[in-house]
Order: structure tokens, then C-alpha cells, then sequence
């Protein structure tokens, strides 16, 4: 939703196709409008509903010519319902498709942590779709969400050097792995940019890839490397 997620996503549908010319390519549609309200400060009671400008956005997206919608941001999964009703186009479910692949690479895996927005935590997003195949959840303490991974969050968002946040989620996957989680997962779209050094504490799924991939399967297209 926020400008380098969504470029950040469209990169990722492009490199994960299996296309040796531009004609391969997966054809999409893309509207990107960084007026929508703020989607965690609504959850928090603190701001208004994004959900009649996304609901315009998919409506612009139909009228374009879209056969299915992909939103590239999990906290925006809260509205999933309201979105779905305002819509014959069918939406790609971010979370399940990441919960889906985790489980699949992971088999062995029996509790996932969570590195995401205070939002996608107050809606119970993941504890939603992991709970329906049987998986725990783990989220870092309210301090550790305040101090780092909002903070790596508001970083990536304000355009600041990465190092700081990158950093600062590698500390935050130290304390899920403590907290008994068998990977992590990077549930906000700002995230993936930033995992780098998590990676080497806990296996990191990445929301975005998994969004990616559904959506490449979903008109079916190949995916690299698969």
C-alpha cells in the first residue's frame, strides 16, 4: 500500500514469473493512491477507515480490467470481509497464503513469530489462519513492538538508511526465537527490506513473496524456479 511496497511487490512478481521475454509476463494493473487513511491508526481507534478508498481502488482496478486483486499489505487484511463484499473480483489472501507456505517449507515448524504492524497484531490476523491448521503464534512484548519493529517500520517508511532498521528487527527475531518461535514471519510489506540479518536467527516467510506467488498461480503462470 505504502509506494515502496507496492514497487517492492510488482518487483517480485516480475522476478518470480518464469518469463524469458516481456510478453511472458503476468499482465497487471496497478493502483497506488498513498492518501488512504492510515489502516493500523484506524484498528487503534485513532484515525479513520481506509476501507471506501480501497473499495474505490479495487472499483478502478475492475473498471481497468482486473480479474483478481492482490493488496500488498497485511495489516489491510483486517477489512478483508468488507472489501470482498464491495467486489466481484476475487482478493488474494495475503495472510493464508503466507501461513500456507509456511507450513509447506516448514513442516516441522509448530510456532510462528510474528514481525508486523501494532494493527495486523490488534486484528489477530495470523493467530486467525494458524490457528485453522493447528500452528501457535508468538509476538514480541508490547515494549519490543514500540522500540523496534514500529520504529524499523517508521525507518523504512521515511526513506531513512536501513542499517539502523534492519538492526532492529534482527534483535526483535532474537526475541521470537527466545519466545519459542520456529521462523518469522516478515507481515508487513516494509519488512522484506529489512530482514536481512533476521535471517540468520530464524527462518524469515516473506508475506510479500507469498502474495506474489498466489498471484502468479492463480492466472496460471509459472513461477521461477518452482
Amino acid at each position: 500500500m505504502g509506494p515502496l511496497a507496492t514497487a517492492h511487490f510488482y518487483q517480485t512478481i516480475a522476478s518470480l514469473t518464469a518469463a524469458q521475454t516481456d510478453q511472458q509476463h503476468l499482465p497487471v494493473v496497478i493502483w497506488a493512491d498513498p492518501r488512504v487513511p492510515d489502516r493500523t491508526d484506524f484498528l487503534l481507534g485513532r484515525g479513520r477507515s481506509p476501507v471506501w478508498m480501497m473499495a474505490k481502488g479495487i472499483n478502478a482496478l475492475e473498471q481497468a480490467g482486473a480479474r483478481a486483486v492482490a493488496i500488498p499489505c497485511n495489516t489491510a487484511h483486517a477489512f478483508l470481509p468488507e472489501l470482498q463484499a464491495e467486489t466481484p473480483l476475487k482478493i488474494v489472501d495475503m495472510i493464508r497464503a503466507t501461513v500456507a507456505d509456511a507450513v509447506k517449507l516448514h513442516p516441522d515448524a509448530k510456532c510462528i513469530g510474528i514481525l508486523g504492524t501494532r494493527g495486523t497484531r490488534r486484528a489477530r490476523l495470523y493467530e486467525t489462519a494458524a490457528a485453522e491448521i493447528g500452528l501457535g503464534v508468538r509476538h514480541v512484548s508490547e515494549h519490543d513492538q514500540r522500540t523496534m519493529v514500529d520504529e524499523a517500520i517508521r525507518l523504512v517508511k521515511q526513506g531513512e538508511p536501513l542499517d539502523k532498521a534492519v538492526q532492529l528487527i534482527r534483535a526483535a527475531a532474537e526475541t521470537l526465537q527466545r519466545d519459542g518461535a520456529d521462523i518469522a514471519i516478515a507481515a508487513c510489506t516494509e519488512i522484506p527490506l529489512i530482514t536481512n540479518q533476521a535471517a540468520q536467527v530464524l527462518p524469515i516467510m516473506d508475506s510479500v513473496t507469498s502474495l506474489a506467488t498466489a498471484c502468479i498461480r492463480e492466472f496460471g503462470f509459472e513461477v521461477a524456479g518452482l
